[in-house]
């Protein structure tokens, strides 16, 4: 589940200044400045990698159950 890093730059509008920010393509997210949307992913793949975690403990819990 890799998010490709995309240029699709945009522009975020603060007090009278435009910033040149980079959009996360998976949550849509504007994130400035630019170079911190590698970062970002990084958390997107944490949280994947802990609900997998979290879904394979749940049906090794229902599989006993059963």
């Amino acid at each position: 589940m890799e998010t490709e890093i995309v240029d699709g730059s945009s522009a975020i509008h603060f007090n009278d200044a435009t910033y040149h920010a980079a959009v996360c393509q998976r949550c849509g997210t504007k994130i400035y400045p630019a170079e911190q949307l590698e970062a970002h992913l990084d958390r997107h793949q944490l949280k994947d990698l802990y609900l997998e975690g979290e879904l394979k403990r749940l049906q090794y819990a229902l599989g006993r159950m059963r």
